[in-house]
């Protein structure tokens, strides 16, 4: 029996622990926060992600409580179309890609996992300060003064993660020079959006609004509001205050639709969005990391969660296959499967960020050439199968 220590219990940590449910393995989650609270609005659920549901034995939980968007549009300030792909619309997403696409609330997500689980095995106010590796075995030193010894430790702690500073202390979080403003309406209250069971990006200079429906029966939608700038991040936090009006007045002669959503997101509080630098390994001795640990990335592709998912499924494969004899053969196939399509995410995540912001000219002809061939530029994200 391995002692797995999972250092956080977000969407990662929780999603690995379900992978390795009925395993001989022993798996603790570590949570820093008193509670599970509730993780943010809405979330995009591609198809390989959706794939890894049943594995999770989360399939039939979220079938009930997402929604099958009908399709993605991507439109112009004004409202015209630039580029359109049917989602649910004539089960086109399904029949491609063998999976849905759903909309869904993060909560339900977090909850359905949970459901799954139990709390028998998180502890809760668990603040890692160090790790020591020693010979009986990886030693992790709490906030509360206890420690707790593993013979691997998953580094699911996210952006701002503490394993990451022992498996490389040059690894940092590198602001993007992006933020974000968020919302969550009835989508009952949005009578000026054109198709308000679809994934709509509304494309602009330098900034885009992304709203999409989710939950059952399309009742609420989330909103995004994304946009260049400020160069520095100079604040300790990553929400600070904003002005309000003054970002709204970027939006003055936008499509109406978008006037409407704007009324729905608060736009008195700005984030500021962040990546992970590259890494030459994720894993040092019996330490590992995954999701945004590992590679935290722009959120423009729907990947962040995803990502995170697909990490544990890959980790969970090779901690169940006997036929890996060693903890560092398996976290050595573990980043051999997951290592370069991480960044290969991160950096078209990163990509699409310039693509959806460009200004009025001859490149948007060129952007909607490649947005209206979606599976012909994207189906790698969406049709990935592990492999190990």
């Amino acid at each position: 029996m391995t002692r797995i220590a999972v250092v956080g219990a977000g969407m990662g940590g929780l999603a690995f622990a379900a992978a390795m449910r009925g395993s001989d393995h022993e798996v603790t989650l570590y949570e820093q926060a008193h509670e599970i609270g509730e993780l943010g609005a809405g979330i995009s659920l591609w198809a390989n992600g959706t794939r890894l549901f049943e594995e999770m034995g989360i399939a039939e939980l979220m079938a009930a409580k997402s929604c099958e968007t009908e399709a993605a549009y991507f439109r112009n300030e004004d409202g015209s179309v630039a580029a359109e792909q049917s989602l649910a619309r004539d089960n086109w997403y399904r029949d491609a890609y063998s999976y849905p696409y759903y909309g869904a609330l993060r909560t339900d997500l977090q909850a359905s996992l949970l459901e799954v689980l139990g709390t028998d095995n998180i502890r809760l106010a668990k603040q890692l300060i160090t790790i020591e590796d020693t010979a009986e075995g990886a030693v992790l030193h709490w906030a509360d003064g206890t420690s707790d010894t593993a013979d691997l430790v998953v580094g699911a702690d996210g952006i701002k993660s503490v394993v990451r500073k022992f498996v490389d202390p040059d690894a940092r979080p590198v602001f993007t020079g992006n933020s974000a403003f968020r919302g969550l309406a009835k989508t009952e209250e949005l009578d000026l959006l054109p198709e308000p069971r679809s994934f709509t990006d509304w494309m602009g200079d330098g900034m885009h609004v992304l709203n999409f429906p989710v939950g059952p029966d399309f009742k609420h939608t989330t909103i995004v509001v994304f946009v260049d700038g400020p160069e520095q991040w100079e604040h300790e936090e990553w929400r600070v205050p904003a002005d309000a009006e003054a970002v709204r007045a970027l939006f003055d002669d936008w499509d109406p639709a978008v006037g409407q959503l704007l009324e729905h997101v608060t736009l008195s509080e700005r984030w500021g969005l962040f990546q992970v630098s590259l890494m030459d390994s994720w894993h040092r001795g019996r330490c590992v990391l995954i999701g945004d640990a590992a590679h935290g990335m722009l959120p423009h592709h729907g990947q962040g969660a995803i990502s995170s998912f697909e990490d544990a499924i890959a980790l969970a494969h090779v901690m169940k296959d006997d036929g890996i004899a060693t903890i560092d053969a398996k976290l050595a196939a573990y980043e051999g499967e997951r290592k370069a399509r991480g960044e290969r995410i991160q950096k078209s995540s990163r990509d699409l960020n310039a693509c959806l912001h460009l200004p009025e000219g001859p490149q948007r002809d060129k952007r909607a050439v490649v947005l209206n061939a979606l599976p012909e530029n994207f189906s790698w994200l969406h049709e990935y199968v592990c492999s190990v």
